[in-house]
């Protein structure tokens, strides 16, 4: 016997009752309120006692009144139930999906960390690489070099910064330059004019001639800066390579318009080639530098390795 069954025992009678253009039965009262119960029939369904002709809904007939009420205030309590499952369900959807982009920001955020300290060196400060320091930067435009140039010295003005360089004596003039100076300097690197110039604006030569510099100086120092460690692991590995290394190390590289390093020369003959050459070269084209137009630019570093007396 189903749930309310036992209250249909008031119901007598035998009854019919119709599905659609079907009229069915006839059967006990109590089976009209277990179909009822069980949804087979709704309070709409029209029923009619054996042996009569007019059929009316369940709701309108006295002797189902009670058990009609009782199954639309259980229908109404499942309404609610669903209603309350639902929004429950929509709230653990909301919070799962705010939970699971919080892990992919987290996620990238520390990705980029990690990216930005690999990049910048806030891993592993550079006490880790004691006896070797970094002469400040010089930036200018680029100059025709041949692979095989003789290595020189490179001149400082008042400042400690470097000049344009010139060739030792007797050495050839380079193509273009009569006089053996440069085609075009920076002006970071003439003693005349010690004040950094922005980007985009025109620097002249001594013989007058004006070219166009569109690199942004400051920011390739900012990028220097904030790379320079990398470069410190190739001076360690040269230094256990080479027990007892004590040596000035100038380089130069050009920043090609990608942002790119595209050439690096190590100026001192012991590691113009090598591992110590291949290392520095890979580790600065993997500098962060900024894409620009017009001459390109060189920077020069200048390391010293080991303790100096």
């Amino acid at each position: 016997m189903v749930a309310g069954q036992d209250f249909a025992a008031d119901v007598e009678g035998q009854w019919l009752f119709r599905q659609g253009d079907l009229v069915l039965g006839p059967v006990s009262g109590a089976q009209i309120v277990e179909k009822l119960t069980t949804g087979e029939l709704t309070p709409d369904s029209p029923v009619t006692l054996a042996g009569e002709r007019d059929f009316h809904p369940m709701r309108e007939v006295d002797a189902f009144r009670v058990h009609v009420a009782r199954a639309e205030a259980r229908a109404r309590v499942e309404v609610a139930v669903q209603v309350e499952r639902e929004k429950s369900r929509k709230r653990l959807t909301i919070l799962g999906g705010a939970a699971g982009v919080l892990v992919i920001i987290l996620g990238i955020v520390g990705l980029q960390v990690a990216r930005n300290a690999a990049v910048y060196g806030w891993l592993g400060g550079e006490e880790e690489f004691e006896g070797i320091e970094m002469e400040p930067p010089t930036i200018r435009l680029a100059q025709a070099r041949r692979d095989d140039e003789e290595l020189f010295e490179y001149p400082t003005n008042n400042n400690g910064t470097r000049t344009a360089e010139r060739p030792a004596a007797g050495a050839p003039a380079k193509p273009g330059t009569p006089t053996g100076r440069p085609v075009a300097v920076a002006s970071t690197s003439r003693a005349e004019d010690k004040r950094p110039r922005p980007s985009g604006t025109v620097a002249t030569d001594p013989d007058g001639m004006e070219v166009a510099q569109q690199f942004d100086q400051s920011a390739i120092n900012r990028v220097v800066a904030g790379n320079k460690s990398t470069l410190f692991k190739c001076f360690k590995e040269e230094a256990e390579r080479s027990p007892g290394l004590a040596a000035r190390i100038p380089l130069e590289f050009v920043i090609g318009n990608d942002g790119k390093v595209n050439k690096l020369w190590v100026d001192n003959p012991q590691f113009k080639k090598g591992p110590l050459y291949d290392c520095l070269l890979s580790e600065l084209q993997k500098w962060p530098f900024r894409a620009y137009e017009g001459e390109r630019a060189t920077v020069g570093l200048s390391f010293n390795i080991g303790r100096r007396g």
